[in-house]
Formats: structure tokens, sequence, C-alpha cells
């Protein structure tokens, strides 16, 4: 689905939230029982960008707060261990609605909670700029980055139409970038301690305004740490990979691009795995979802795969089924969002693997256009960037699918 700006004119609110919180304990009345409330963001309240949560706890006399735990969309936010009982939170930009709860856990085992839901960003009139917008890395003849093009040096058409390029910038864009380690058992040992140095390493991409989340996959999916800007936290989570279990590849994918739909700015997934989708068992899949799911889903999310292979055999190495080579899937994945596969032989080779995908992403321009497509009919838009230098190589996903009726009817934006 295409990144669609608007031009608005609106009564909905599109302020920072700020959020303050109760400070220090408030002493109630024996006879009244113990409560926490959200003092902000009140209830369908809509909230956009940075913001405080702020909670107002009351323990009776003879009780203490243990933890106050937060949650947003279901998973965990924040736990508070003293006054005051705040915390920071990104809404993001999208305007779409969320749900908190706040859990206050007691000194004698018992707990109490609180919910509250913000609104989605409502627009009452607004008139439709449809922008595609394109990430690419171009390289030389030697492979070497060519970073000093200008607008007017590249070429885009979408099925085969020219198409004019209205907004352009070599200057680096917000990163959100979910590492996906594959922690099946068959990453036991040494690929999968040298897989967390490397990944650790990684984390030097990340800059003001970026953002990680970090998901294992083995025979589940499972989110070690959401969105975040916190580096600590991104470090704790991939410390915690331990092997086990079958691979869901293709349900990690999906998955992950789901979640990283809302995100704005550049959305990447960097995928490290060393075997094929199959479960424990040896007799199924391990995935619920197809390879063509996944990358449908990845292509509708506008998430660009960066995926990295270890192993000596990935060439020849089949899928579940027999029909393709792990590196040919590998492959595909990456080249149809705009990313780059990369294969590393053995462990001691993930470290400079995952260094070219930072590389990569610190040499990337951004381009939007104007489609002159207008019809919302969900069709498959092959894209072509090229430069007027037909002797460089430009990297950048293949097309995207038009958003439906549906689609523009369900978000009011894109």
């Amino acid at each position: 689905m295409p990144s669609y700006g608007k031009v608005r004119t609106a009564g909905a609110v599109c302020g920072i939230a700020a959020v303050v919180v109760a400070l220090g304990l408030a002493v109630t009345p024996a006879e009244e029982p113990p409560a926490i409330e959200f003092v902000t963001p009140i209830h369908l309240q809509t909230v956009l960008g940075p913001a405080e949560i702020v909670l107002d706890v009351r323990v009776p006399p003879g009780l203490r707060a243990d933890r106050v735990e937060i949650f947003v969309d279901d998973a965990p936010l924040v736990t508070l261990h003293d006054p005051p009982w705040r915390t920071t939170w990104d809404a993001g930009e999208t305007g779409a609605g969320h749900s908190l709860e706040a859990i206050l856990h007691l000194s004698n085992g018992t707990s109490v909670g609180a919910a509250v839901r913000t609104s989605r960003l409502r627009v009452t009139h607004f008139e439709e700029v449809a922008l595609v917008n394109l990430y690419a890395v171009v390289r030389d003849a030697a492979g070497g980055y060519v970073t000093d093009l200008e607008r007017d040096d590249f070429e885009v058409t979408e099925n085969g139409r020219p198409q004019k390029i209205e907004r352009f910038t070599s200057e680096r864009k917000p990163l959100s970038v979910a590492i996906v380690l594959d922690n099946s058992l068959t990453m036991e040992g040494k690929k999968l301690e040298r897989a967390q140095e490397a990944a650790l390493k990684f984390l030097d991409v990340l800059e003001d305004g970026d953002e990680g989340m970090v998901v294992m996959f083995s025979d589940e999916v499972v989110v070690a740490q959401t969105l975040t800007p916190d580096r600590k936290r991104l470090e704790a989570a991939i410390a915690t990979a331990k092997a086990k279990g079958g691979t869901a590849l293709y349900d990690a994918v999906w998955k992950t691009s789901r979640r990283m739909e809302p995100l704005e700015g550049r959305r990447v997934l960097v995928l490290l795995s060393d075997g094929r989708d199959e479960a424990s068992s040896g007799l199924e899949p391990g995935s619920l979802h197809t390879l063509n799911e996944a990358l449908d889903r990845a292509l509708r999310d506008e998430v660009i795969i960066f995926s990295i292979g270890i192993g000596k055999n990935l060439g020849s190495q089949p899928d579940f089924y027999g029909r393709r080579t792990l590196k040919s899937i590998l492959d595909e994945m990456a080249k149809k969002t705009g990313g780059r596969a990369l294969f590393a032989s053995g462990p001691s080779k993930l470290k400079k693997a995952f260094e070219e995908v930072a590389d990569d992403l610190r040499h990337m321009y951004s381009l939007a256009y104007v489609s002159d497509d207008t019809r919302h009919d969900g069709t498959w838009r092959e894209i072509r960037l090229d430069t007027s230098d037909k002797r460089l190589v430009v990297y950048t996903r293949r097309g995207y699918f038009a958003p439906t009726e549906a689609d523009m009817s369900a978000s009011g934006s894109f």
C-alpha cells in the first residue's frame, strides 16, 4: 500500500499530547479500595507523536504499590516501581487509535487495573495527493555508492508510463528497523552467538529519531522488544535469544511486516536465517503463511527487506516442498521490496553482512511521485527507477499495490 500525503483542512486536533503523572502515593481513607486511573491521555482522545502517560495511583493505609505495568496495544511498554507514575510514549504520526492499560500491583499480592483507548484521527475534509514513496541505493559499475545525484538524474515509470518526481532528497530519513533473528535449533552454538554479536554492532546504524524492534522466530514468532529508540532495551532483547524448535520463516516476515505498517519513514526488516521454513518435526512447514503471502504482506506494508542467509549450501538446499533453493527465496524477498540479499558462508562472516546492510541504509535517496493512475482498484503497479547514466545500477522496490476504496474509507489517509 503506497503512502499518501494529505492536504487537510480538518477539525481534528493534531498536536503533541502532553501527559503529567501524579507524584507519590495518595493516601485514601481506609474504607476506599486501591485504584489507578489515567490522567492523560483521557478516553477517546486523539494523540499524535511524542506524549507522556500520566497515572493517578491511590493506595489505602497498610498497603504499598509494588509496581505499575503499562501496556500499549497489548504489548508491554514499561514497568514503573516508584513515583512519579509517568512515562513517555510515541503514539506515531498516522493518527491510528491505540489501547492503553495500566495494572497496579500491591504489596499484598492483589492488583487493580485501568484502561483507555485513544481515537483515530478523523479528518472532516481533505484533498488527496497520491504520493508513492521510493527509497533507492545507487551503485556504479565497480559496486561503489553514488551519492551526488540530483532529482533530474532520475527517471521513474509506473506500468511503463513516465511519472513526475515531486519530492527528492539525499538527506537521511528517519528509520524504523526490525531485527528478525532465526533462533531455531539449527542456529545453536556459534551461529547464534555470532548473529547476536553482529546484530548488536548493527545497532550503531540507529541515530536520533530512529527506532528499532527485535523479533525472534523458531516454532513461533516472538516480539522480544517492541519499537523503541532505547538501545539498551534492544541490546537486552537480542541477548535473550536461545536456540530451540523449528523455523517459522514466512510467519516471521508476515507478522513483522504487519506490525510495521502504521510506522512513518523508512520501514526496514533485517532478516537472518540459516534454514528452510520447516516445523521441528520435519514433517510439515514451519509457518501458517506461505512465501507468497509473506512477500505480499511486506509489499503492501512498504517494508524493505534485507535478508542475510548463513550457511554454505543455501544455493543448493531446497525448500520444504523441493521447489526452490533457500538462496532464491531470500533473494526474491529482498529484491522485490527494494533491499538486498547477503550470504555468509559461516558465523565469522555475519559481521560483514550486517555492516553492508548498515552501509546501504546510510546511502539511500528518497523520492516520491504522484501516480497518474488515480483508480483505487487494488492492482499491482510495476515501478522502474533508472538514472540518466545507464551504467549505474539502482536498487529500489519493484512496485506497489494500489489502495482500494475500502482502504480509503477505513483509514482516511495513506
